[in-house]
């Protein structure tokens, strides 16, 4: 983990009192902390690093990081790594997605934070427009290849063809992208582990049907955002998911209930008002709707359509 962010970092199980962890450092070098921990004075919890990977999530999160299924298996890397990069390739089925979400944003002083980051590309289009950026997951396999591209600026890996036929795939990154300004720590959405008000910038991408607890979620990045001036990107299909989350918790797709209607409009009206998981409100810049696609094999893909909000205050 990069120096720089050794001092932003509190304890996930004692974000009410914002108590500040204390490093740990048992091999560093002049630029990063390689094998550590990071210790809560209140509480005494400790989180680790190792291999540069700082690993600050609840104990009630930390079964999900070890997870070598889901989001943590070799076909999700496969896939997110084409979803993330695939115009670099120049193939015929690309998606510039994540330009395009990233074209939202407006030049801003301060850090950037991209939660819900997977495999980094969103987080490296940020630091054209911030300071620094901060991408976190609950996925240590998104996040050990997100901070490998960082380290090598490069992206190499086997796309899966079909079963286990894969083709290796190597493109360089744009130079434009400052690596050495971003980096990426597992932790979870809902218990963020910075300061109130630490961040310009926040995006939540793709994420939202993906947590327990959707208006918590929204909460935790208001809370980690300047009340002042900032800038929110929040994009979703709202592929509500009962596996993941309760239907009494959804913020859309529901008949009755004060999220009623459609998740998109119950957003909006969300990020416009002084209260509820936004407070002060923003005022909306931009909508729209993004085309993504997600490449299983060769043959198996997952298009997408996801809309988009670009909020300021």
């Amino acid at each position: 983990m990069k120096k720089w962010l050794t001092k932003e970092l509190i304890c996930p199980e004692c974000l009410e009192q914002e108590v500040f962890l204390n490093l740990e450092s048992q091999k560093e070098n002049d630029q990063e902390i390689i094998e550590g921990n990071l210790i809560c004075p209140q509480c005494g919890q400790q989180y680790t690093i190792h291999e540069g990977i700082a690993v600050v999530v609840p104990k009630k999160t930390l079964p999900i990081t070890r997870e070598s299924t889901g989001y943590g298996s070799f076909s999700m890397l496969s896939s997110y790594f084409w979803s993330h990069y695939s115009e670099f390739f120049n193939g015929p089925d690309a998606t510039d997605a994540y330009k395009k979400w990233a074209a939202a944003f407006e030049p801003q002083n301060g850090w950037a934070l991209d939660i819900g980051c997977s495999v980094g590309r969103l987080s490296f289009e940020m630091t054209k427009t911030h300071d620094r950026v901060v991408g976190i997951d609950t996925s240590l396999s998104f996040i050990r290849a997100a901070r490998k591209l960082a380290a090598q600026k490069r992206l190499e890996f086997e796309m899966i063809m079909e079963g286990r036929i894969t083709e290796k795939k190597s493109t360089s990154l744009p130079s434009e992208f400052n690596f050495d300004h971003t980096e990426f720590i597992v932790a979870d959405a809902t218990a963020l582990p910075f300061p109130r008000e630490r961040f310009a910038t926040a995006s939540s991408v793709n994420i939202l049907e993906k947590v327990s607890d959707p208006a918590l979620h929204l909460t935790e990045a208001n809370r980690v955002m300047d009340k002042k001036n900032a800038q929110f990107l929040f994009s979703d299909p709202f592929s509500w998911d009962e596996s993941v989350s309760s239907p009494d918790t959804w913020l859309g797709g529901r008949n009755q209930g004060p999220y009623k209607g459609y998740g998109m409009e119950n957003i909006c009206r969300l990020m416009e008002e002084d209260s509820g998981p936004f407070s002060p409100g923003f005022t909306i810049r931009q909508t729209g709707e993004v085309l993504w696609k997600i490449r299983k094999t060769r043959h198996l893909w997952e298009h997408i359509t996801s809309q988009f909000i670009l909020g300021k205050r």
